[in-house]
């Protein structure tokens, strides 16, 4: 994974990433059940400076449980979620996996926000769990 490729659902917002995701997870926090529909997001964190993208992205600011503004981008074509952005981790996009061209190259480390997790929402028990990020 020397280069990954992704777009929203019409692909009016495009990115492209020279490098390797320095961590891929899922999340089970609320903020990220909203925004998903499911019971976790599953997303991958990569510099910024190391990433391109073309189209335009809508944002809206939250806060997340431990007190950070987190910025969820979509596009403002199809309202796709793209990518997050928080106060805590400067210099860091957050992607979702599932925008990737090949989803196939997600491979998640750990779960977060364990402790907001919907008693239906199964995740890989050898992932490692923390109950909160």
């Amino acid at each position: 994974m020397d280069s990954l490729k992704g777009h929203c659902l019409y692909g009016s917002v495009q990115y492209e990433i020279k490098g390797r995701p320095q961590l891929s997870f899922l999340c089970q926090c609320r903020q990220c059940q909203r925004i998903t529909g499911c019971g976790h997001s599953a997303e991958f964190a990569v510099p910024d400076e190391i990433t391109s993208i073309t189209g335009e992205l809508k944002c809206y600011d939250m806060t997340s449980d431990n007190g950070n503004t987190i910025s969820s981008e979509f596009c403002s074509n199809c309202g796709n979620p793209v990518l997050k952005r928080s106060s805590g981790y400067p210099g860091l996009l957050f992607f979702h996996a599932a925008t990737l061209e090949n989803p196939a190259l997600f491979k998640p480390q750990k779960v977060f926000w364990a402790s907001s997790s919907q008693p239906w929402d199964f995740v890989d028990p050898k992932l490692e769990i923390k109950q909160n990020a």
